[in-house]
């Protein structure tokens, strides 16, 4: 599948594509690094593999069939069968022969306790006594003790096992002929297989069985498959599919288990009617299922759950599948060998009645089998030489065919070579499993930087991930080698540079995975929709021109449509181009179709109409919103029509009169379409004149409003700005709007001068109005500062200083000032009476230090050696103090005293003893404030204060600060007076004037009136006094006042 991917060019390359180019780089570091130390632990450690190290033959005297070999020592034991060349019966040499390291037979007495031993031989001729077909069937050598297996009969139970115990030196001895229990065999699978259930069926459309929750089996349809999606109506998710016997079969006809290793998970399934069992393993790391039946025969895991291995072949974690060409029926696990330095394992498999073996050497660090190595018989001697029985036909020989082999397996007591330096501190065993598993991580790093992403799973980075961490907790060294071998590559590092990549690789795939998705879905709705589109476009005739140049602008859209998907990544650009050209032939016979239409004399009546109508319908369009449908159908027609042209221009035909009268045709209604965009579009811009006028007022009044509303609300030179960059805005958006309209631009230009020039001076009188508030702020705090630098200089001790300072209201003023004045926009200041603060209290301190050195009594004195002097810290003042009988002048802080001679001051004698000006002998404190409020309040507003009038006097009295009032005393006393003469003055009435006046009025209305003149001034002061009660002050009152007063002076002085 080529993919938008694939042909991507570097500009587009996307960061999966570069991760995965950098995981790539990351493995060879890596593998790179691995085989440096490979080198370095071989030339410190020393290494073998399995290679041939020569043949030869064993020969007997009479012609044999071989039947097995054991190393005993340093010396092969042989074993063949026959039949005796005597009548005599079967001796031990008919059996059983010794042979040196140089293939040379040996006597029997060779090794000592083996063939010569007494009790030996007669259980072998007790044997073969009452067996008389008894024959060599196996030589084993299980831990220490030497097998000799002997078959008896034609069951393969029928058997008698002779049995030998080696020791440590090379001596045997003979134990006994009971060794049935020791002949035994380990189990041909070490994996657990679990059978599936009725319980982990799960029907639906598409039935399948689940296996561990990440696979799911089925064998109904005719087929085995296997899933990953637990998706039982559209079985999404295949990832295997095979044929079966019996395809009318249902899920539990069939016989599944399973086994898990690692990644792995091996599958054993036997379908309806059929004999042999299927085996198949399943890969979640590369999400790949294969078929290998040889695991039905026997099966055994790789170190580290690296695998497993199965007569014929391998199968790897990381996906690696090997199979060889060689005869398995019939082998079963038999031992294996593991060699000392950890680097290489031995899997031996044999027939259980027979000779036949497999030998499978696998490296760790490779993680192969180099070569398969079939035999008929196996000896291994203790400096891990093998000496391996070549497999013959059957037929007996003199002379018998044999291969020796080097290899790594040696036992435990072969002395391997000394080693010195950092490695040898870590040892051969760990480095090999370093090697190993870091060659391991390498690999699997290269396939995820080959692997495709429509290939790759999550699995496979999550497995790298997990290897790597393994691998970096099981090996902590490896950081401190790089570090021992300067210039050597940091596995370290470069394991944890592997696991970084791999976590971003990890972590991008998902968007890969989600664009992948993406685009096949994109390109599955395409697939619908080109088919849909084509399969209505061949089964219908449509009716007219218009319906032909809408079939062919749906064509044209798909094909636009189709080249979009091909640029889009992770989209398989194959199917593509393969449905754009089923879009494109499907283009070209619709046009054909298109032009036999069109040659029809009444082809294009409709398309005339519709211009008429639509030339109708722009001449009644009543808003410039009704305008723009009528606008897009006239488009939409005239496109239509333009395609049509181009394809009748385009297309190769052979009538060229026809294809001009059709464009002739289409010529004439091209025409009446303009004309009636042309109308259209007249009427449009009449309509829009009209209406953008109107909107162009309410905006331009609106804006206006919010000018206004803009300066009220500007409070801070910042705030105008502000306020000026939102208007201005909209002023920008009305400007674009109406930006066709000379006038209505004129008109903004005009209105944004004005804002801004009252925006300005907005802003130079919120300045200035900072700068005075600023200017009388400062003035307070200097003065207030001078204060505040006398009172520190007063203070008795340090503490008093510090929490003067630190708490006294009047600093905290000072610096509340500060405050203000930065928020004002003049640091300057502020900084200023900051720092003369901060002087002040440095002030502090040195005045106190020199009082502490300088002043004795409290600061009463200062010492001058023996001298005290008295000290007065008030400022000298001139005032006047009493003085015997009179007053004199004095100068405060002195004994200056000087009479006042004045004459003229004598006259003020009666106030020299007076202390408060509101208070005398004979005038009580409360007594004067109640006479002052009543002279400059009046006694009609101080009746009107009702209960609010002890307030009024106590403002009063805090006010006159001078007048010496202490609240809640004199307040209160004078409210108590007030109260009294209010009441008196609303009880008395007409008495409350002066007895002289009451009396002159008495004999003016009385004497100097007469009837008629009292009745009328009567009338006319009661008029005025209600005219004055309904709309307050009446002047025409006062002329009466005035009038009547001239009045009574006329009369006292007639």
């Amino acid at each position: 599948m080529t993919t938008g991917r694939d042909t991507a060019t570097g500009a587009d390359t996307g960061t999966y594509e570069v991760l995965r180019g950098r995981l790539a780089a990351r493995a060879g570091e890596l593998a790179r690094g691995a085989e440096a130390l490979n080198a370095a632990r071989i030339a410190a450690f020393g290494s073998a593999g399995v290679a041939l190290a020569g043949s030869g033959h064993l020969r007997t005297e009479d012609a044999r069939t071989a039947a097995d070999l054991v190393a005993v020592g340093d010396r092969l034991l042989f074993g063949y069968r026959g039949t005796a060349p005597r009548g005599d019966g079967t001796s031990v040499r008919d059996v059983l022969a010794l042979y040196d390291r140089n293939l040379e037979p040996l006597p029997e007495d060779a090794v000592p306790g083996l063939l010569d031993d007494p009790s030996f031989r007669r259980e072998f001729d007790e044997l073969h006594r009452y067996y008389h077909g008894a024959r060599l069937q196996r030589l084993r050598m299980v831990d220490d003790t030497l097998l000799a297996v002997f078959r008896t009969g034609e069951q393969a139970e029928d058997i008698r096992v002779l049995r030998w115990r080696a020791g440590p030196a090379g001596t045997v001895r003979f134990l006994d002929g009971r060794g049935e229990r020791d002949h035994v065999f380990p189990a041909a699978h070490d994996v657990r297989w679990r059978e599936v259930t009725r319980d982990d069926h799960v029907p639906g459309r598409h039935p399948h069985a689940a296996v561990d929750g990440r696979l799911y089996v089925s064998t109904v349809g005719g087929a085995l498959s296997i899933r990953t999606e637990d998706d039982t109506e559209t079985g999404a998710g295949l990832v295997h599919r095979e044929p079966v016997d019996e395809s009318l079969q249902s899920l539990a006809d069939a016989e599944i288990a399973y086994a898990v290793v690692g990644p792995l998970t091996l599958l054993r399934v036997l379908p309806y009617k059929e004999e042999t069992r299927r085996h198949l393993v399943f890969n979640a790391v590369t999400g790949t299922v294969v078929r290998l039946d040889g695991i039905g025969l026997s099966c055994r895991r790789l170190p580290d759950d690296g695998g497993v291995v199965f007569p014929g072949g391998y199968c790897l974690a990381d996906g690696t599948v090997r199979t060889f060409d060689t005869d398995t029926a019939g082998l079963e696990f038999d031992h294996s060998v593991a060699s000392p330095n950890g680097e290489d394992v031995l899997f031996v498999f044999q027939e259980r009645a027979g000779n036949r073996r497999l030998l499978l050497p696998y490296s760790l660090i490779r993680q192969e089998v180099s070569a398969p190595l079939p035999c008929d018989g196996l000896a291994r001697f203790e400096d891990g030489t093998l000496v391996v029985l070549r497999p013959g036909d059957g037929r007996a020989a003199r002379s018998h065919a044999v291969q020796e082999w080097s290899s790594p397996f040696t036992s435990d007591t072969h002395g391997g070579s000394a080693a010195e330096g950092p490695l040898a501190r870590i040892g051969n065993p760990d480095l090999v499993r370093a090697v190993a598993d870091t060659t391991a991580v390498a690999r699997r790093a290269a396939a995820a930087g080959e692997t495709d992403a429509s290939a790759a799973t999550p699995a496979l980075y999550e497995s790298l991930l997990a290897d790597c961490v393994r691998a970096g907790d099981r090996f902590p060294w490896l950081a401190e080698l790089a570090d021992a071998a300067p210039g050597a590559v940091d596995l370290h590092a470069a394991l944890a540079a592997v696991r970084a990549t791999a976590e971003q690789m990890l972590a991008e795939f998902e968007a890969v995975r989600a664009l992948t998705a993406q685009a096949a879905d994109a390109l599955a709705e395409a697939g619908r929709t080109v088919a849909g589109l084509l399969r209505r476009i061949r089964g219908e005739a449509p009716a007219g021109a218009e319906e032909w140049i809408a079939r062919i602008a749906e064509l044209r859209r798909a094909q636009g449509h189709l080249v979009t998907l091909t640029g889009m990544r992770y989209a398989d650009t194959g199917a593509v181009e393969a449905l754009a050209a089923e879009v494109a032939s499907a283009v070209g016979s619709t046009a054909e179709r298109a032009m036999a239409f069109l040659r029809r004399a009444d082809a294009f009546d409709g398309c005339a109409a519709e211009a008429r109508r639509l030339a109708d319908a722009a001449e009644a369009v009543t808003t410039a919103a009704e305008a723009e449908p009528l606008r897009r159908e006239v488009e939409g027609r005239v496109l239509g029509l333009q395609e049509l042209t181009e394809v009748a221009s385009g297309l190769e035909t052979g009538d060229p009169a026809g294809r001009a009268a059709v464009l002739e045709r289409i010529g004439e209604v091209l025409g009446a379409l303009n004309q009636a965009r042309a109308r259209l579009e007249t009427r449009r811009r009449e309509l829009l004149h009209e209406e953008s006028a109107a909107e162009f007022a309410a905006e331009f009044a609106l804006l206006g409003q919010l000018a206004t509303g803009a300066l009220a609300a500007a409070g801070t030179p910042g705030e105008c700005d502000a306020q000026l960059a939102r208007l201005l805005v909209q002023w920008e958006n009305l400007e674009a709007r109406f930006a066709g309209n000379e006038e209505f631009t004129a008109r903004l230009a005009e209105k944004r001068a004005e804002v801004q020039d009252a925006f300005s001076a907005r802003r130079q009188t919120l300045r200035d109005a900072a700068a005075r508030r600023a200017e009388s702020l400062a003035a307070s705090a200097q003065r207030v500062l001078e204060t505040v630098v006398r009172r520190a200089c007063t203070l008795a001790d340090d503490d008093a200083v510090n929490t003067y300072f630190s708490s006294d209201p009047v600093v905290a003023g000072v610096r509340r000032s500060a405050e203000r004045l930065r928020a004002l926009g003049d640091p300057v200041r502020a900084e200023e009476l900051t720092g003369r603060l901060a002087a002040a209290r440095q002030e502090a301190g040195r005045a106190l230090r020199d009082r502490a050195e300088l002043y004795a009594d409290g600061g009463g004195t200062v010492r001058l050696g023996r001298h005290r002097f008295a000290v007065v810290r008030e400022t000298a003042e001139l005032t006047l103090v009493p003085y015997g009988d009179g007053m004199a002048f004095a100068l405060t802080g002195t004994d200056y005293r000087r009479p006042v001679a004045d004459p003229g001051f004598a006259e003020s004698r009666p106030y020299w003893d007076r202390v408060l000006p509101s208070e005398s002998a004979k005038v009580y404190r409360a007594e004067y404030l109640a006479a002052r409020l009543l002279s400059a309040h009046g006694p009609d507003a101080l009746a009107a204060a009702g209960d609010g009038l002890d307030a009024l006097v106590r403002r009063a009295a805090e006010e006159a600060y001078d007048e010496g009032y202490e609240r809640g005393v004199h307040d209160h006393d004078a409210a108590a007076v007030l109260r009294v003469l209010l009441r008196l003055r609303r009880e008395a009435g007409l008495l409350r004037h002066p007895a002289r006046e009451r009396a002159a009025a008495a004999l003016f209305w009385a004497h100097g009136l007469g009837g008629g003149e009292r009745d009328a001034l009567g009338r006319r002061a009661v008029s005025l006094g209600r005219a004055r009660d309904l709309f307050g002050a009446a002047p025409a009152l006062g002329a009466l006042q005035d009038e009547v007063a001239r009045a009574i002076e006329g009369f006292g002085a007639g």
